[in-house]
């Protein structure tokens, strides 16, 4: 089965087992990181003290002219955690490595049987968050943990991204609306599809994605394409022809001549919803439109309704360029830019170690044991006893480090419910006045809280954007600073970070 079965059979949202869930995509994951569970597995350590393994996915920089992150992708991540398993093919493939050749049967019958037992919290889809604070954080046996690293990272990664340049992009239309029409030009079909639901998710108003639409429930939107006009004997004909079938449709008039497309569409009565312009000036040729056809509208027929949509390399820049010089433009489709966040097409989300939970496996004397320093960039802190205990874990190479434990965000808002300040802080502490921004989505691998519909998503996304007016100015690219709890930061200062 190929990867974009896989991917749409993830993106139905069935909170089910997963005993018969098709499209199994265990391997899709960097190979270390079963390597490192057969270490975890086969360690004497690990043996003796029953490790959980606390991780948090953030991101450490934000991509370039943003001011904030818009989270998106935690749909596909509960579904693949909840249906994560790996199948005896993908075991028998395994066994065929030569790095594998000496791991003992147990193990293998080990990963055959492991499903999911651990707790997933996050923040809702949508939510402008910044550099640091938690996307999402997992709570589970260490090799339960370690696994679904780079699937969560790839699929978070990519949505965030393209949801925020969405939001960007949204943010200077003045509620016109955006239209997604990227696909063709995405980093392949599965990029196609999810770019078009993470748009969706930073308030485009539709795609021309159509499976995303069947997919996602996402409205769809298209014309028609030079080839179609070119095809049939002349212009007006393809026109008349198209709108036979779809009177509501948009006719696209810039195949041979513009303005003399306008002229024909008038002379010959054809009354189209809309037209779409995708080259030429298009400051002075939508301008010239809405003129002719208002003109038309003063003789005969209802031309002012006629709506006049854009597209070819648009992006944020130029969309507020052409609404800066009141450009006459309805509607905007816009595909290379956001489909692949082509100024910046790479987010730098890490999951990283946080913390470990370890019980003793055995009444053995060593019940206050210090764990001591691992190594030079990494330090623990904690006592590992008989009974459950947390080691407190964190990263200090130089731009690269981490803070320790699990953590919550409290975002403070003020009466007008503007945002005033976020908090990081460990996960137990309460901070009066604050809305904790990390919920509970499945514990003991099963799902406790349902996830919104994505209307309902990117609604709750436009309501985060409301919160930040002081941060959505293509001008005046801005960082907003995080504080840490006077807790987080006395454990940091303890480890020596």
């Amino acid at each position: 089965m190929g990867l974009l079965s896989t991917l749409l059979k993830y993106t139905k949202l069935k909170y089910t087992s997963g005993s018969n869930f098709e499209g199994n995509t265990a391997l899709l994951t960097d190979f270390y990181e079963i390597t490192m569970a057969a270490g975890y597995y086969f360690s004497q350590y690990h043996k003796d003290w029953e490790t959980k393994g606390i991780f948090e996915l953030f991101v450490r920089r934000l991509p370039k002219n943003r001011s904030y992150l818009v989270t998106a992708g935690l749909q596909q991540s509960v579904e693949y955690i909840l249906n994560f398993k790996f199948n005896k093919h993908e075991i028998d493939y395994l066994r065929s490595l030569d790095a594998f050749r000496g791991i003992k049967q147990d193990f293998y019958d080990y990963l055959l049987k492991m499903r999911f037992t651990g707790d997933l919290w996050a923040v809702p889809e949508g939510t402008v968050l910044f550099p640091t604070e938690p996307i999402l954080r997992i709570e589970a046996p260490i090799i339960e943990a370690q696994l679904l690293e780079t699937y969560l990272l790839s699929i978070i990664n990519f949505q965030t991204l393209i949801a925020t340049k969405a939001s960007r992009i949204c943010n200077i239309a003045n509620n016109k609306p955006i239209i997604e029409f990227g696909s063709r030009r995405a980093h392949g079909p599965e990029a196609a599809l999810l770019a078009a639901r993470a748009s969706y998710v930073g308030g485009c108003a539709g795609t021309s994605n159509t499976l995303a639409g069947m997919q996602f429930g996402i409205p769809v939107y298209g014309t028609m394409a030079h080839s179609f006009i070119m095809s049939f004997e002349s212009e007006i004909i393809a026109f008349k022809e198209f709108q036979k079938l779809f009177p509501d449709g948009y006719l696209l008039v810039d195949t041979y001549d513009t303005l003399n497309a306008i002229k024909m569409i008038i002379q010959e009565g054809i009354l189209p919803k809309g037209v779409r312009l995708d080259s030429g000036d298009l400051l002075y040729l939508s301008k010239k439109i809405r003129e002719m056809f208002d003109e038309a509208g003063d003789r005969d027929r209802d031309y002012y309704s006629t709506k006049i949509m854009v597209s070819g390399d648009l992006d944020e820049n130029i969309i507020k360029e052409l609404l800066k010089n009141k450009a006459p433009i309805d509607s905007f489709a816009v595909g290379t830019e956001l489909s692949t966040s082509r100024d910046d097409p790479v987010l730098n989300g890490v999951y990283k170690m946080v913390a470990t939970i370890v019980q003793r496996q055995d009444k053995l004397n060593q019940s206050n044991k210090e764990t001591k320093l691992s190594n030079d960039s990494e330090k623990t802190v904690g006592k590992a006893s008989t009974q459950k205990s947390i080691i407190y874990k964190v990263k200090t190479s130089p731009g690269k480090h981490t803070y320790p434990g699990p953590k919550q965000i409290h975002r403070i808002l003020d009466d007008k419910r503007i945002l005033i300040q976020d908090i990081i802080s460990l996960a137990d502490e309460l901070i009066e006045g604050s809305l904790p921004l990390l919920e509970k989505i499945i514990e003991n691998g099963s799902i406790v809280k349902s996830l919104p519909s994505l209307d309902a998503t990117q609604l709750y996304h436009i309501q985060q954007v409301q919160m930040i007016p002081f941060l959505t100015n293509l001008d005046q690219v801005q960082s907003f600073p995080v504080s840490y709890s006077k807790k987080l930061l006395k454990l940091t200062d303890e480890l020596g970070v």
